[in-house]
């Protein structure tokens, strides 16, 4: 049997995804199919010139609402271990980034403004790669120094 590597934590942090207008969108489309579901089935009334079928237009009514319902419930966890850092998201893992502390060439804490001026806070990666990298998080100076501390720390060896 293989024995699991126990690796430390030093940072993790679970954010909701807050987008009003995506889940306006979203309500809008549960309220819309759920008043065709009524009146097709409840009310006996066949919806459209070319009605679909009571089972059809539940197995499509499911089709759209079920991922709707799983987007209100999705979450994205930064987490800072020992030896990389990892972004994904949560339950269902559609992706799933890793950075290992080799791969970091620079790190600061910036500042976000979008079109309203909302700031977002949270932790600019730069790679070896030339490529960069915003991790938005309410904890930025936690996330920082988590960051700072797997730099520093090499199989339990502080490195100056």
């Amino acid at each position: 049997m293989k024995e699991k590597k126990i690796t430390t934590i030093y940072f993790t942090e679970k954010q909701d995804i807050k987008h009003f207008w995506i889940r306006i969108v979203l309500l809008f489309e549960v309220i819309v199919f759920s008043g065709i579901i009524y009146r097709q089935l409840i009310m006996g009334k066949p919806v459209g010139p070319y009605p679909v079928s009571d089972s059809g237009l539940v197995i499509l009514s499911l089709l759209f609402i079920i991922p709707v319902g799983i987007l209100f419930l999705i979450k994205i966890k930064i987490t800072v271990s020992r030896d990389e850092i990892c972004y994904k998201m949560i339950p269902m893992g559609l992706f799933k980034y890793k950075i290992s502390r080799r791969q970091l060439k620079n790190f600061s804490i910036e500042t976000k403004s979008n079109s309203k001026n909302i700031k977002t806070y949270g932790l600019k990666l730069e790679l070896k790669n030339k490529k960069s990298l915003f991790l938005p998080s309410r904890k930025p100076k936690s996330l920082l120094q988590a960051v700072e501390r797997m730099v520093k720390e090499h199989d339990g060896i502080v490195t100056k």
